[in-house]
């Protein structure tokens, strides 16, 4: 396919080529006659002239005689009625009233009497001129002439011309066009690459800009002139272009954000199906003690006080469990699916600590273990809840594991953007391919230990979630004599910019 350029200069060319060529067409038709017609003019002005010089005297009529031949190039005879020679410019001398015979005239008289002997005369004396070709075979020329009476007494004027003026006048202007021709022809050449350029080099920028819009490309703008129609086309395209780019850019985030809640619905569905699933499973256990239990107490099995009171505590065992079960998976299904709002307040880290360790204590005491408090200092700004819940599970984890006697440490720590809280237990460790299953809801290491120490495989995943509500992250690590389970949790003083859906309220 030609591109426009292409075409626009091909299109100019032709034109050009067209008109050199009509040009020369209508010279080589009609410039003979032209000329032809122009010398004939000009033969009837130098008689016009001679006539009125004629009749100023013989002094004023030699002058113009002299005037005609040297300023147009016409040679002049003048001969009387009866044949009698008076002036011919082929003469070296003016002849005034001596005959000459016909063998000793000049050739230009020859042809002025020939001139004369062909002549209209009717027309002459009506008009007072006539035109005539005149052959001269010794010459092998033709002569134009101009035959009229001078004056009243009858003498004639002869003016002629050669034909080979004319013939070189042809051959002079043929050349002359044929060179103007040519180099009117390469100029316009010239020009119509130059305009072709200049009208299609917008158009090809223009182009380019939709080519690159297709590309989804919009960083592309026409920066050509916009003073015409093709300038306004570009700014045009340019405003397209913009607005394009902003539709785009907005569906594109519609998309994204569609494409995000399709995931969170996604995932609210499968996190629904293992939630039941899971439910169901932690659920049947002491669901069947429960009935087990409370089917013997109605069918009279324990007939024992000590029976009853151990069948009615292990139905209360068991409820009290599943109701803790019921709560943690509550809280945690908030944290996940985004229902807990993030309440800004000053901590004193030390306080929270001691505050959780404190109500702790009771059930390590139960085990004789020692649960130790270093001191930090530290105050940041986050929710107190989060991170109080995170710490008791972490206390209680730690106490359900760590043997009688052991020995339990809680301490905090200054970091780059925030503070970790590490909570280590002595006791076993955990098989290191085991423990990023940790924070999977419902996961223990040894089941059937975990459900005979009360545990119900949620406190950790809430600790999970609690980190990615609050923008943290935690972590279990095997050390020496135990375990070592950290939590890190980035300060949201009011120097920085406080994150998403976070309220500042005073503590």
């Amino acid at each position: 396919m030609k591109s426009i350029k292409i075409k626009f200069f091909a299109a100019i060319c032709a034109i050009a080529i067209a008109f050199v060529g009509i040009l020369s067409i209508i010279s080589l038709t009609f410039y003979d006659n032209y000329y032809l017609w122009q010398r004939e003019k000009s033969l009837t002005d130098v008689y016009t002239e001679l006539c009125k010089a004629n009749k100023q005297g013989d002094e004023q009529f030699i002058n113009e005689l002299i005037y005609s031949e040297d300023t147009e190039g016409v040679r002049v005879s003048v001969i009387s009625k009866n044949g009698t020679v008076i002036y011919d410019s082929t003469m070296n001398e003016q002849l005034t009233g001596i005959e000459k015979t016909g063998e000793t005239l000049f050739y230009g008289l020859k042809i002025a009497q020939n001139a004369v002997n062909i002549a209209d005369k009717e027309k002459i004396a009506t008009t007072g001129t006539d035109f005539v070709n005149v052959y001269d075979k010794s010459r092998a020329e033709e002569f134009l002439c101009l035959v009229g009476i001078l004056d009243n007494t009858g003498n004639y004027i002869i003016a002629r011309i050669p034909f080979t003026y004319l013939e070189q006048n042809s051959s002079f202007n043929l050349l002359f066009l044929g060179v103007s021709g040519g180099l009117t022809l390469v100029i316009c050449i010239i020009l119509a690459f130059i305009i072709a350029r200049h009208f299609t080099n917008p158009l090809i920028a223009i182009g380019d800009v939709a080519n690159a819009m297709a590309e989804m490309d919009f960083s592309k703008k026409y920066d050509g002139p916009v003073k015409d129609e093709i300038g306004r086309l570009g700014l045009s395209i340019n405003r397209l272009s913009e607005h394009l780019e902003q539709t785009i850019a907005q569906l594109k985030s519609t998309n994204a954000r569609l494409e995000h809640e399709i995931k969170q619905k996604e995932k609210i569905d499968n996190m629904r199906q293992e939630f039941i699933v899971n439910v169901s499973h932690e659920l049947k256990t002491p669901i069947a003690l429960i009935q087990g239990y409370a089917e013997g107490l109605q069918e009279g099995i324990a007939e024992s006080e000590e029976d009853r009171d151990y069948y009615c505590s292990t139905i209360v065992d068991e409820a009290r469990r599943m109701n803790k079960m019921v709560m943690q998976l509550l809280s945690l299904s908030k944290l996940e699916l985004g229902g807990e709002n993030v309440n800004v307040s000053e901590i004193d880290i030390d306080e929270l600590i001691n505050t959780s360790t404190s109500k702790a204590r009771v059930l390590a005491d139960a085990k004789n273990q020692d649960i130790q408090t270093i001191s930090s200092g530290l105050i940041i700004y986050s929710d107190y809840g989060m991170i109080e819940q995170v710490v008791n599970n972490y206390l209680s984890n730690a106490i359900r594991y760590t043997p009688e006697g052991g020995k339990i440490i809680v301490s905090a720590y200054k970091q780059i953007d925030g503070v970790q809280i590490s909570v280590f237990n002595e006791g076993e460790g955990i098989p290191e391919s085991e423990i990023p299953k940790l924070w999977e809801k419902f996961y223990r290491t040894d089941k059937a230990r975990s459900r005979e120490l009360g545990g119900t495989g949620v406190g950790l995943s809430i600790v999970k979630a609690t980190a990615e509500v609050l923008g943290g992250k935690c972590d279990a690590r095997n050390v020496n004599n135990g375990i070592e389970f950290t939590f890190f949790v980035p300060d949201n003083s009011p120097k920085a910019l406080p994150p998403a859906n976070v309220s500042n309220d005073e503590k």
